[in-house]
């Protein structure tokens, strides 16, 4: 695999929040810069989230996930950042001297830094028989394809919730089951549910799916009284929550702790010299404001690395 023309003083892997903030504070430092996302630029609010609406992000209120990315998207391009969409970073190298190798899908990059913005965008999975099938699915980009459909969403948080409501909004005939007797969402998302039509299924698992005539046939265990039931479903919707990636993470030899979030000190550094890390990898706050103050502020602890400024 050749080296691509050029080198970098900053590489950031990640097109999200924290990656396009990142990006904009390397922008107003005169870093070069290249941005590699995995997907579309945008991170999850372009590719899992689009329909969303945004609430928590001061300024942006009733704008949706895709409207939010596309303007930050426009705004870190405009400063004259490249960004290369639909390109994995493979494996991240550190090299003699301060040189960091990044390699991708399409080739290889040379920096004097990293900042790792890749979010938490590996799917838990329950492990049980049958998850593999088509018309299982663990993101929703596009609710409006389930119009009509019976679905079953599995998940008691925010984003289970969430998936739930959309996807019913949309036409869907929408059921909720939950392992436990209350929800783990935010205030609000409880209020809409019960305002909803939204069948729950309280204090049962999913341990099983098969198939029959283009049909899911779920097996649901009852945790209280110990009885299973089957149900019939278009498709199924696992939401028990993210991870994030942790095959690449311990190939690149980045530390990580009990959570699988990357370990960063007080200036966003983790364990490699050279290679920061902000947004939802860290594991504080998964919301779009703490992404986006920790990708500048971990773009800022890049330029005084790589300058090192008399006021650093």
């Amino acid at each position: 695999m050749a080296y691509n023309n050029g080198r970098y003083e900053l590489i950031i892997v990640g097109a999200g929040p924290a990656g396009l903030s990142a990006a904009l504070t390397a922008a107003y430092f005169k870093l070069k810069t290249l941005v590699v996302e995995s997907g579309a630029a945008g991170g999850a609010l372009a590719n899992i989230y689009p329909w969303k609406e945004v609430y928590c992000y001061l300024g942006f209120r009733g704008l949706k996930g895709g409207e939010i990315a596309k303007r930050m998207v426009e705004h870190v391009r405009s400063e004259g950042i490249e960004i290369h969409e639909n390109e994995e970073v493979k494996n991240i190298i550190k090299s003699k001297g301060k040189d960091i190798i990044v390699e991708t899908t399409k080739g290889k990059y040379i920096t004097n830094t990293v900042i790792l913005a890749t979010g938490l965008n590996v799917p838990k999975k329950l492990n049980i028989p049958g998850e593999e099938y088509d018309n299982v699915y663990y993101h929703l980009p596009v609710p409006e394809k389930f119009k009509e459909k019976k679905v079953i969403v599995v998940g008691g948080g925010d984003t289970a919730v969430e998936r739930a409501l959309i996807l019913q909004i949309n036409g869907a005939e929408t059921t909720l089951v939950h392992r436990r007797d209350t929800l783990r969402a935010s205030d609000e998302n409880i209020a809409k549910i019960k305002e909803s039509n939204i069948e729950i299924i309280w204090n049962t698992e999913l341990k099983k799916i098969g198939r029959k005539n283009n049909k899911l046939i779920v097996t649901l265990l009852n945790k209280k009284n110990d009885k299973r039931m089957e149900m019939e479903f278009d498709s199924v919707f696992i939401a028990i929550g993210t991870t994030s990636n942790k095959e690449f993470f311990d190939r690149v030899n980045i530390k990580l702790d009990e959570k699988n979030h990357v370990i960063v000190d007080e200036c966003a550094r983790t364990n490699i010299e050279g290679i920061f890390a902000a947004g939802d990898i860290v594991g504080r706050w998964l919301r779009i404001p703490e992404a986006v103050g920790e990708g500048g502020y971990a773009a800022l602890n890049a330029y005084k690395y790589i300058r090192n400024p008399y006021w650093a």
